[in-house]
């Protein structure tokens, strides 16, 4: 990695919880800071300062997920986004696919407009949690309006071949929550219609900073339902009472007026991906948790790896030590000086490109400790 990028990250090295929060870059943060502060000066006109700022950080925000501004937007979470998408559906008819093991963002926009007359909810159980075509293909049909998947998956580190789950849906809409790949691997709207994800991970952006990316075909499709007055066209057309039309854009999907504090931190961190180079950054992400797998298999733990491939697999690692409790395990590592977390008596390791090597390898000396002590 070069040194502009690692420059602009102070965490702690035993940190190896990315897949939880990311502590937000230096870059950041100050974007946020700036504009707080510029606001608070006072001075000129508050539209002035906020519409050229959102506007800029807008564009960033759509070069760093490969589209074109105006199909490129800010949400302030992955939830958020992705309740803007399902309630688009309703009235729609049709169903909506999703792997059953899917983080609970990627489920409840689905069950709350199913609710409400949204597609009904198709959950595939997915055993192996490999998210492949062929996984799904039983139940994608000519009803299906929308297939939802995750980029990585939160618990294995698994990751999905999206533009071939694309090919594979046919003219229903695919939706790609990409929280737990964004700002580690190389990734982007691609073959998908709506890339949606959270910043304060991977992206290390902090919180309220989401992204979403959508194709032409999802502006044509998908209602701005739970939008406000930021989403029309002439929105400072006071003196004609709403509603007014929606705009041909992304920001369509806005529920009020822009979420600008985080989407200038979004840009500012998209903008350190870029610096550190994403090809850069996946590969390091890859050396590392590969360390941290083959350390867990050393110790005889049971991996959860449904990958075939590096190319099939991020930053998260999970596993379980026979005779091993993993929440005081967790507890013992946190002792020792590293994070992580526990997931349903498992351990998740999940280490970023600016993890030291050998700090994975102390990690490995820790968690060997940690067994010999159990």
């Amino acid at each position: 990695m070069n040194d502009e990028y690692l420059a602009e990250f102070e965490e702690e090295n035993g940190y190896l919880n990315f897949a939880s929060v990311g502590p937000a870059s230096r870059s950041a943060r100050r974007a946020a800071c700036e504009l707080h502060d510029e606001i608070a000066r006072g001075g000129g006109s508050a539209v002035g300062i906020l519409v050229p700022a959102y506007e800029e950080a807008r564009a960033v925000i759509a070069r760093g997920l490969g589209v074109e501004d105006g199909f490129a937007t800010s949400v302030p979470t992955t939830s958020s986004g992705i309740m803007q998408i399902a309630f688009g559906l309703v009235g729609s008819g049709g169903n909506v696919v999703v792997p059953a093991h899917e983080f609970p963002a990627n489920r409840y926009p689905w069950l709350r407009a199913e609710a409400v007359g949204g597609p009904q909810v198709r959950v595939v159980e997915v055993p192996d949690r490999r998210v492949t075509p062929a996984a799904l293909a039983d139940a994608i049909d000519a009803d299906t309006r929308l297939v939802a998947v995750s980029l990585v998956d939160y618990m294995t580190g698994f990751r999905a071949d999206v533009d071939a789950i694309a090919d594979a849906a046919g003219d229903a809409l695919v939706l790609v929550d990409g929280i737990q790949g964004l700002g580690a691997v190389a990734t982007g709207l691609g073959r998908a219609d709506v890339f949606v994800a959270g910043g304060q991970k991977w992206l290390r952006a902090g919180f309220s900073t989401g992204v979403m990316g959508v194709s032409a075909r999802a502006l044509e499709r998908l209602a701005p339902t739970l939008t406000g007055w930021w989403s029309v066209e002439h929105k400072d057309g006071f003196e004609i009472p709403p509603p007014h039309r929606p705009l041909a854009t992304a920001d369509r999907f806005l529920e009020g007026s822009p979420n600008l504090p985080g989407a200038v931190a979004a840009a500012a961190a998209l903008t350190v991906v870029e610096t550190g180079g994403i090809a850069a950054v996946e590969a390091a992400v890859l050396e590392r948790s590969g360390a941290v797998l083959e350390i867990a298999r050393s110790v005889g733990a049971d991996v959860i790896a449904p990958w075939a491939s590096d190319r099939e697999r991020a930053g998260i690692v999970t596993f379980r030590i026979p005779g091993v409790d993993a929440v005081s395990a967790v507890a013992g590592l946190a002792d020792s000086g590293f994070v992580v977390s526990e997931r349903n008596g498992w351990i998740r390791v999940s280490p970023h490109a600016t993890t030291p090597l050998d700090v994975i390898d102390a990690f490995g000396d820790a968690l060997r400790d940690q067994v010999r002590n159990a």
